[in-house]
């Protein structure tokens, strides 16, 4: 078959009966492919390039703008002249978004059309989802612990995969004090860390208050980008924390040089939060948790992430700066990385080609509409592929968009 990935065994499927998390036990007569040995090598990657962006406020409603993009602002010196900030402030006042709810792909689908209705041309690529999404598959390899289950199914000829929600909130456990407040850290860090607007349109009172207001993680600004592995083509959109000083206005770019084009995802940052590290045990953990680090902001084109280290107490000691495209060769050269376990960015890659064109090839573009399963059972070395008997999950008004416009 022409195009099939290279795989080391047995390439497209195996016999071998395991157990759903559903408690019943599956044969895996359907497509499956092989975790070890899947790979498409040396890939060629299409540079991410935004095409729009949107927002979430905090009653959780969207918008086609920039409205929620936060900027970078934290010193050294704030953090550690007072010995350390403490991450736990305000956790009894934490506004959680409600997770339960699903919202599928519709923040993404709503803001194509926007895209859409202000070009007059169709958003093309042959898969579109959320980076999380891409990141669970590229992290995969290395990453063998957690179950999941997507949604996939074809319409106008792109494949749209989401996460399957029932499945994950059947099969997560239920959170401890001591994981919700440790996760609470992570979005107390982003508040400190950022302004609502640039420094320099900040007020005094504005920047020295930025930690006192309750925390709050249901506003959300996402960008959209068109990228692409090997031979798909990829439109995906992911949450950004922050920019680093500003966000070039697009108004700027038209009929520029472009070697003077200002792009939007160079300003971009990750912000997250890790423990001290005293320890080898310590380092090597954090090299692993690198491996998510580097996943997302590579999928977006983010090119740096900001680390914050606390105190297992939740109190902020410093922060550090990481380049995205030098992480994998930090981990690689690393004293402390563990030979048998230790994650390649390049193998990853290589194995997300093969999934991606997997995927592309194996669902039936003819079945419009007719929603795919694509499972992964924890600790098992196949990804397997079902076809259910639900019906697309995508938007109402996406839908109509793409069938009664124009755009082509």
């Amino acid at each position: 078959m022409a195009g099939r990935p290279q795989f080391q065994s047995t390439p497209w499927t195996n016999g071998l009966p395991q157990v759903s998390p559903y408690g019943q036990t599956q044969q895996l007569d359907d497509l499956s492919l092989p975790i070890s040995s899947a790979r498409i090598r040396g890939p060629a990657m299409r540079q991410p390039r935004e095409v729009t962006s949107f927002s979430y406020d905090e009653s959780r409603d969207l918008h086609f703008d920039d409205s929620s993009l936060s900027y970078f602002y934290l010193l050294q010196d704030d953090v550690t002249a007072s010995g350390g900030i403490d991450l736990s402030a305000g956790y009894n006042v934490f506004n959680k978004r409600d997770d339960t709810v699903d919202e599928h792909l519709d923040g993404l689908l709503l803001a194509l059309v926007d895209l859409e209705k202000r070009t007059g041309k169709k958003t093309t690529g042959d898969i579109i989802t959320w980076r999380g999404i891409v990141t669970k598959l590229l992290c995969l390899p290395y990453s063998r612990n957690e179950g999941f289950e997507l949604n996939a199914t074809w319409f106008d000829r792109q494949l749209f995969i989401e996460e399957n929600l029932p499945y994950k909130l059947a099969t997560q456990r239920p959170p401890d004090q001591r994981s919700e407040l440790m996760s609470y850290w992570g979005y107390k860090f982003e508040q400190i860390a950022t302004m609502p607007k640039p420094w320099n349109e900040c007020s005094r009172q504005e920047i020295e208050s930025r930690g006192q207001k309750p925390v709050s993680n249901t506003a959300q600004y996402c960008s959209v980008v068109k990228t692409g592995l090997g031979d798909v083509r990829m439109v995906i959109a992911g949450e950004v924390d922050c920019a680093w000083d500003y966000k070039p206005d697009p108004k700027d770019n038209i009929d520029s040089d472009p070697k003077l084009f200002d792009n939007p995802l160079d300003h971009y940052v990750e912000l997250k939060t890790n423990r001290v590290i005293q320890s080898d045990r310590d380092a090597s953990a954090f090299e692993n948790k690198l491996l998510r680090v580097w996943a997302q902001s590579f999928l977006l084109g983010v090119p740096k992430a900001i680390i914050g280290f606390r105190t297992d107490q939740g109190y902020l000691q410093t922060f550090e700066e990481f380049e995205t495209q030098k992480i994998p060769g930090i981990v690689k050269k690393s004293k402390y990385a563990n030979p048998y376990t230790t994650w390649d960015g390049v193998d990853a890659l290589a194995f997300l080609a093969a999934c991606l064109r997997w995927l592309k090839t194996m669902i039936p573009k003819a079945e419009e509409n007719v929603v795919w399963r694509i499972r992964y059972l924890p600790r098992s070395d196949y990804l397997t592929l079902s076809k259910t008997d639900e019906h697309s999950f995508l938007n109402t008004e996406f839908v109509k968009w793409r069938n009664e416009s124009a755009v082509k």
